[in-house]
């Protein structure tokens, strides 16, 4: 549920067994102003009373950051970690909440281990939690679009060699490369509006400008983690700009590229249609997130 000028909640059963079960996923405005309108479908469901839920932070409101990682004993990770940020983040770090990722192993010759921080202003995770918190008993887990993205790219067949997962906002394309459900590279790509569009519209994708930022992003990936080269892109938008893209980023790149299609990723309860623009997407990634069972 991203606490941003929209919201979204996504609802899934998950069995080791079965492809994910989507029952509910839908796209509201910001959760401050209806609160109670959004989380109903949790809070008045007694099979759902204790079901896991995670928030989503919006993007403003955290860095996602790689840093060197301190030479101290795990339990003074993050303390350590704080102090390098200071010159890193555009807030100051005592304001921050602070945790820490492993980045997947790099290539013999990078001498320093790095490792992925995340600084979240503290009062922003305060709100979303005072939001979430008091109507949802299984609250349990404040999450970052970075780490959504990844729980929906690991479903993905082409994840099983590697595939990169862009997913478009109304702003900019959060690219995700990842390989057997693990995160190696997120970088985030501001989208050029066109000069005569409406402020409420979505961007517009330069697609050269993407193309360019992709194989960056991909030549790094193979190289810096002496990993085979990602072929796959896999685009999702939840409207006509990802089908518009196919054809144009494909020539651009040389690589396959095919649309996000949510059926075949998940069975799909009746009845249920669900919106995958940009909040609907975090919701469906942050249902997904495998350290307790979801409902």
């Amino acid at each position: 549920m991203p606490a941003d000028r929209e919201t979204a909640l996504a609802i899934v059963r998950t069995a080791k067994s079965e492809r994910p079960l989507l029952r509910h996923c839908a796209v509201h405005p910001s959760l401050e102003i209806r609160a109670e309108h959004v989380l109903a479908p949790l809070a008045h469901n007694r099979e759902l009373a204790h079901a896991a839920v995670s928030a989503v932070l919006s993007t403003d409101a955290y860095q996602l950051v790689q840093v060197e990682a301190p030479e101290v004993q795990p339990d003074e990770l993050r303390g350590a970690v704080r102090w390098k940020l200071k010159d890193i983040i555009n807030f100051p770090p005592s304001e921050a909440i602070v945790d820490v990722f492993d980045i997947p192993e790099q290539a013999r010759y990078v001498e320093s281990r790095m490792i992925y921080a995340v600084a979240a202003r503290a009062d922003a995770v305060r709100r979303v939690v005072s939001l979430v918190k008091p109507r949802v008993r299984g609250f349990d887990c404040v999450d970052i679009p970075e780490m959504c993205l990844r729980n929906v790219a690991a479903l993905l067949p082409q994840d099983e060699q590697g595939v990169a997962l862009i997913a478009l906002s109304d702003t900019f394309a959060q690219l995700t490369l990842t390989c057997r459900g693990v995160l190696y590279l997120a970088r985030r790509i501001d989208l050029a509006r066109r000069a005569m569009g409406s402020p409420s519209e979505a961007a517009e994708v330069d697609v050269p400008s993407l193309a360019l930022e992709l194989q960056r992003s991909l030549d790094y990936y193979e190289s810096h983690f002496d990993r085979a080269a990602i072929t796959e892109v896999v685009v999702a938008s939840g409207d006509d700009r990802a089908e518009r893209l196919l054809g144009d980023l494909g020539t651009a790149t040389g690589h396959s590229v095919t649309l996000l299609e949510v059926p075949d990723l998940f069975d799909i309860a009746d009845g249920i249609e669900p919106d995958t623009r940009w909040p609907g997407l975090l919701a469906l990634g942050a249902a997904l997130r495998s350290e307790r069972g979801r409902a």
